[in-house]
């Protein structure tokens, strides 16, 4: 009896450890595609306290033609012009242009 229990825990063990792994290399090469026009390039900045002292953190967004509003790095924000098409990825909440 010993010994059956041991085997049905190595194996369930096994099966529990394979289904957790797949799912996480599901999600870390899970990439998400955009396409559209550029309507819109919407600078911010947002302030962020830090009870003595405040720091001023600059946030850069583009609005597609698809409804999808992106927050993206500055070099991408600055690439990318006011009524052109393009196609961006997101893979790990980080955004690039093929």
């Amino acid at each position: 009896m010993k010994r059956f229990l041991i085997v049905i825990s190595t194996f369930l063990a096994g099966f529990l450890l394979y289904f957790g792994w797949t799912g996480y290399v599901e999600e870390e090469f899970k990439v998400t595609e955009y396409r559209g026009h550029i309507l819109y390039k919407i600078r911010s900045e947002q302030i962020i306290d830090l009870g003595t002292a405040t720091t001023i953190k600059p946030n850069y967004k583009i609005v597609l033609s698809t409804g999808d509003a992106l927050t993206v790095p500055y070099p991408i924000y600055q690439k990318l012009n006011k009524g052109e098409y393009t196609i961006l990825l997101e893979q790990n909440n980080r955004i690039i242009i093929p």
